[in-house]
């Protein structure tokens, strides 16, 4: 009887403790990398580019700043830049994710913004109709090398101006391409495909050749089947495991300690962008931010701290159920010392 109750409380304790390693791993995934701080950066430099006029090169560091750290004043500040820079129709979509991206997060003043650029923009873009007369089966269409769904034939599809390459092409016919310019925002331009020739028949693709059902199941079963990995037992191992898991909970909550003073830091901090006690949360930019990164290390603090508190706790229930030896002293002793680089155990069984 005693060795089928330790048996199903092991079974309850591997379920715990494969848990609580899915959350470490989840916090880990939002603990603040090094694409953050290069996102920030990349924002910083934008807008001194900005600042100079040169907006060919502030642009593209908008948009890698976007895209290491997703953000809407980041896809805000994208879109202007894409306005100033004359790529009306970039810059509308963009202000059309931004205002999407608002709405998603709740902020209210962010998407008015967005929307009310976004709509001054509509009127005046340049719009590039594709005609497709009698599409060939299989026939594709690119602009710019981008492939255009067949739902965007006949429709005047926002653009830049400047000039614009589309192709067609189709399986058994020739391929066919022309460049057409746009001169000016507002203009109305269409590019008509004609039907696509045959293509002589020597230049058709060789087939190619099937693969034989006993090379793909001899490749499918040359593999050597992996042996089962064994693992030792004993109750000096669950008493090893049990200090390890201990002390992962430990270092959990010194981690979830430290972002959680972190946060309060954060937020202290922002105040100071703040209008003050009459308008706590009417902040700048650099108070959003400041308020932002708060929250985010208040939520990681909050996962460090329960996962450390679980690991913890299955760490001694390990520990002090582990089978006591037959030889020396039945008393069991554990001391788990948190260091800079994890964790050492120390005891005594």
């Amino acid at each position: 009887m005693r060795r089928h109750m330790r048996s199903g409380l092991r079974v309850l304790l591997a379920a715990g403790i494969t848990a609580s390693v899915a959350a470490g791993a989840d916090a880990a995934a939002q603990t603040p990398s090094n694409s953050t701080v290069t996102a920030e950066a990349l924002f910083e430099e934008a807008r001194s580019l900005v600042a100079a006029g040169k907006f060919a090169e502030a642009c593209p560091k908008f948009a890698d700043s976007e895209r290491l750290g997703p953000s809407v004043a980041t896809l805000l500040n994208l879109a202007n830049c894409w306005e100033k820079a004359g790529h009306s129709a970039t810059a509308w979509a963009t202000y059309r994710e931004a205002a999407s991206a608002a709405n998603a997060a709740g902020r209210k003043d962010y998407l008015a913004t967005a929307q009310r650029r976004a709509d001054g923009l509509a009127s005046k873009l340049a719009r590039l109709t594709i005609t497709v007369a009698q599409p060939a089966p299989g026939q594709q269409v690119k602009r710019d090398g981008i492939p255009v769904d067949s739902a965007e034939w006949n429709l005047g599809i926002p653009v830049d101006t400047g000039p614009h390459t589309v192709d067609a092409s189709a399986p058994g016919r020739k391929s066919w391409s022309i460049t057409v310019d746009v001169a000016q925002d507002g203009a109305q331009s269409t590019v008509g495909i004609p039907p696509l020739e045959e293509a002589p028949a020597d230049a058709a693709p060789a087939p190619t050749a099937p693969v034989a059902p006993e090379a793909a199941s001899s490749a499918a079963t040359s593999a050597p089947p992996s042996e089962p990995v064994t693992a030792s037992s004993g109750g000096g191992t669950q008493r090893v495991v049990g200090a390890i898991v201990a002390g992962v909970g430990v270092v959990g909550l010194g981690v979830g300690g430290i972002f959680a003073l972190g946060a309060k830091s954060k937020y202290n901090d922002s105040l100071k962008n703040c209008e003050g006690p009459a308008n706590p949360d009417l902040c700048s930019a650099a108070g959003i931010s400041q308020r932002d990164d708060a929250r985010s290390a208040g939520n990681v603090a909050t996962v460090f701290v329960g996962v450390g508190a679980a690991a913890l706790v299955a760490g001694g229930i390990i520990f002090f159920t582990a089978p006591r030896s037959t030889s020396g002293s039945s008393a069991a002793t554990l001391q788990v010392i948190p260091t800079l680089g994890g964790v050492v155990a120390r005891g005594a069984w």
